[in-house]
């Protein structure tokens, strides 16, 4: 970049809106980018600067790229890059899921917690009486009788 001169794939160019059209990156962007320092051939990269980017081969790919051909949750991967796990491990470890709630066994069937129990026996809208009565030290087969 010398003046208002501009060299990209050794061609001159005497403005930035000529580069940009030329390079097929946005004018604002590729000011932006040349202000905060960066050369001439970074600034007109169509690569968004925002998102990582890991080698696959000869090609680099995006995190959103990656997930998607791999089938896999970006927001998870995205999360566990972010607390320091390595691409491979954030993309291939198992999702731990947490279960919640207290187990309970209504007509000898284990459900992991009253709310899946409402929701396989189709009674939500029961459930601040089921709630209620097993707060009252009902039985669990009891507090969910009246119904069935």
């Amino acid at each position: 970049m010398r003046g208002n001169t501009y060299i990209y794939n050794n061609i001159e160019f005497h403005s930035i809106r000529a580069l940009a059209k030329y390079a097929k990156v946005n004018e604002k962007t590729i000011t932006a980018r040349l202000r905060r320092g960066m050369t001439v051939d970074q600034a007109c990269e169509m690569a968004d600067f925002r998102c990582s980017y890991y080698g696959d081969g000869s090609k680099k790919k995006s995190i959103s790229e990656i997930c998607k051909e791999q089938e896999k949750d970006a927001a998870l991967v995205k999360n566990r890059l972010k607390y320091g796990y390595s691409l491979e491990d954030a993309l291939n470890r198992p999702k731990k899921i947490t279960r919640q709630g207290i187990p309970i066994v209504v007509k000898g069937i284990l459900y992991h917690s009253i709310a899946s129990a409402l929701d396989k026996l189709e009674m939500r809208d029961k459930e601040s009486t089921i709630r209620r009565r097993l707060k009252e030290g009902r039985a669990p087969d009891e507090a969910f009788s009246a119904w069935q």
